[in-house]
């Protein structure tokens, strides 16, 4: 009986060895952590989003535990930096799991210039409430509540050919709008609206059930009668769902009291036109209006909508995966779902244009790299400071102006030769930004998007953007060319576009004004590049950025302004500036005044 009492415990001991060793063969250990940027100089109240890299990237636990050495620098759990005073600091990001692996950068802080950022006044909600259409937008400021409604035709079983796969793309759509970075590989359109905007914004809402059309997706094919059929579509989705959700209010999806729903977003279960070109050109992505009268706050109607296919969330090998079939109009190369087109559609939802030359001419005003020109990257300045997310920097004087990169800190600098009295962004001017490879410019600089999309630069550079958003007024008839600055002036619309003429096909989309503004933008990029007119037809790359001891004044770089050296308005900037240093955190520039 001694032998078999001392064998029991021998048992209990291989039992507890082998499952160590089951633990250990399944626990993945984190061998290697690389940080965004090892060495980086900030300056006092600048933030900066760091980030830390987990190799293997299939890692069993990859969580990071951020330190700082010295006050000067604060550090939260997800590793936004906060300069707080001068000083130097080591920041320590170190595994979670048992492996301690850590990686460090060193953080200078310093005292920057005293000019204070302006605050802006108005935002594009002020100018949709106050254009001369009966458009909407979703509250960019706050919380911004979405109804997102798959629609199912009687045909989309030939597309998405099964329940279970149904309930894949189900699934995907509420990744796509909803997800965390983790869940879908790289952004939703909430994860990303809410690191654009730096907390400005909570993106919320609802993915509804399938809605069931009961007619095939060719009833909606074309423009001329399925844009009218996608409109009365909406009113009937937005019935169906509140009708059948009882425990649902309306109100709770309109959070700026505006007596319409803050977005409408319709995701039809067939192929877009492009990878399927039987389909018709209603068949696309694109943001609409239903133009009618507000609700009430109790009772708000839908106005805003969104209106485009399942399958810009996937590539093609991915559709057939999780879809049944290869229509695919998206890239999950890098990224488990694709929210590309979704972020974009988005933008138009906050109020924002397209950047993008819609003529036949197919010039590149903006440059191709920014969210609301060719789907990749961040948003630009303008955009940025329009939605109500980013104040600039306005000097006066000639002055010497430390910035962070834009995308994590937001800075950016304002040239102009006179300020409007009312802070608003709606006028014409010069912005100079730190552009870097890093935060929602990373994934679209480190990988090229499918189908030969712009890819950023992978160095990084001052990035020179010419503004023109002044307002025309539709009066008595016509539009005027006195332009206003105020949003609320009434019956206001944006005096230009970034649509050249071509053909009388392009009238709906120029300026407002006619053949005489065609060639005004509402954005630019500046080229850096003295030979390069106002009518470039190439995307932005790290040529085109102002570099460490680059010079810029309107004489040297006249070809890309339409009043060759003057602004649109005809006068003189008044300015010129050099690129004292920069890296990917930080730029030092010189702005100077000149005389008149």
């Amino acid at each position: 009986m001694k032998k078999l009492f001392k064998l029991i415990p021998l048992a209990l001991m291989m039992t507890v060895a082998l499952t160590a060793c089951d633990f250990d063969i399944f626990t993945i250990h984190v061998d290697e952590i690389q940080l965004s940027d090892n060495e980086i100089q900030l300056v006092v109240d600048q933030t900066y989003q760091m980030t830390a890299y987990v190799y293997p990237a299939d890692a069993t636990n990859k969580g990071i535990t951020w330190t700082s050495s010295d006050e000067s620098v604060a550090v939260s759990s997800s590793g936004l930096l906060t300069a707080v005073s001068e000083g130097e600091a080591t920041i320590t990001a170190t595994a979670k799991d048992i492996s301690g692996v850590s990686a460090t950068a060193e953080i200078t802080v310093i005292e920057g210039v005293g000019l204070q950022k302006t605050e802006l006044a108005y935002t594009y909600s002020d100018y949709i409430e106050n254009n001369v259409y009966s458009l909407d937008n979703a509250p960019s400021i706050g919380t911004a509540k979405l109804l997102v409604v798959p629609v199912w035709f009687n045909d989309s079983s030939t597309y998405i050919t099964s329940e279970s796969r149904k309930a894949n793309v189900h699934s995907d759509i509420e990744r796509a709008y909803f997800g965390t970075p983790e869940e879908t590989g790289w952004h939703s359109v909430k994860s990303f609206y809410e690191e654009q905007s730096k907390g400005a914004l909570t993106v919320e809402g609802t993915v509804t059930d399938w809605y069931e059309v009961g007619q095939n997706s060719s009833y909606f094919y074309t423009k001329y009668d399925g844009g009218d059929r996608t409109s009365s579509l909406v009113t009937t989705v937005v019935n169906w769902f509140f009708n059948n959700n009882p425990s649902e209010s309306k109100s709770d999806y309109d959070r700026d009291d505006n007596g319409h729903l803050d977005g409408v977003m319709l995701i039809y279960g067939s192929p877009d036109s492009q990878v399927m070109p039987s389909a018709g050109d209603n068949m696309w992505a694109y943001c609409y209006w239903l133009q009618g009268s507000p609700g009430s706050v109790n009772n708000p109607t839908p106005n805003v909508y969104f209106w485009a296919s399942y399958d810009f969330m996937y590539s093609e090998s991915t559709a057939l995966s999780r879809a049944g079939s290869f229509y695919g109009n998206g890239d999950t190369s890098h990224a488990t779902v694709d929210s590309h087109t979704f972020i974009h559609e988005m933008g138009h939802v906050f109020g924002l244009d397209d950047y993008y030359d819609y003529s036949d001419n197919q010039y590149s005003p903006a440059g191709g790299f920014s969210m609301q020109d060719y789907n990749v990257g961040g948003h630009d300045p303008y955009s940025i400071m329009a939605l109500g997310w980013a104040d600039p920097y306005i000097p006066n004087n000639s002055m010497t102006i430390t910035i962070g990169d834009f995308q994590s800190s937001h800075d950016v600098v304002l040239l102009t030769p006179s300020w409007n009295t009312i802070d608003s962004p709606f006028d014409e001017y010069l912005l100079l930004e730190l552009y870097a490879p890093t935060g929602l410019n990373q994934m679209d600089a480190t990988y090229q998007y499918s189908g030969g999309y712009p890819k950023g630069p992978t160095d990084p550079g001052i990035r020179v953007w010419h503004v023109d958003a002044r307002l025309t007024r539709y009066v008595y008839g016509s539009y005027s060319s006195n332009f206003v600055n105020n949003p609320t002036a009434g019956n206001v619309y944006h005096a230009m576009s970034n649509t050249y003429y071509s053909s009388p096909e392009d009238l709906d989309y120029i300026s407002p004004l006619g053949q005489t503004y065609a060639n005004y933008n509402l954005l630019q990029l500046i080229r850096n590049n003295t030979s390069v007119g106002y009518t470039p037809t190439t995307n932005l790359s790290s040529n085109d950025l102002f570099e460490q001891g680059d010079t810029f004044n309107m004489d040297t770089y006249k070809k890309q302004f339409v009043e060759q050296g003057k602004l649109n308005s005809d006068t003189n900037l008044g300015w010129s500036f050099t690129v004292n240093s920069l890296s990917s955190s930080s730029a030092t520039i010189t702005v100077s005044r000149q005389a008149a």
